[in-house]
């Protein structure tokens, strides 16, 4: 790989603004649903599980390298 591609790629792999809104919904559901002792999260009519918090975390985790539009 070319040094100048790196730019290209993070661009290439970062979320976007939405995806990133999101996700941090996504955490405080479930964060929400945790405090209240409910082992079942619901966001915007739809079920949240464990593979989807964890999604939701590495989306915010990689939106600190950057954000795409």
């Amino acid at each position: 790989m070319n040094p100048r591609q790196i730019e290209l790629l993070h661009q290439a792999y970062s979320p976007t603004r939405k995806e990133v809104e999101h996700a941090y919904e996504v955490i405080a559901a479930a964060e929400e649903a945790e405090s209240r002792g409910l082992g079942v999260v619901s966001l915007n009519g739809k079920m949240i599980d464990g593979p989807i918090i964890d999604h939701a975390r590495k989306v915010v985790a990689l939106s600190a390298s950057g954000i795409r539009d």
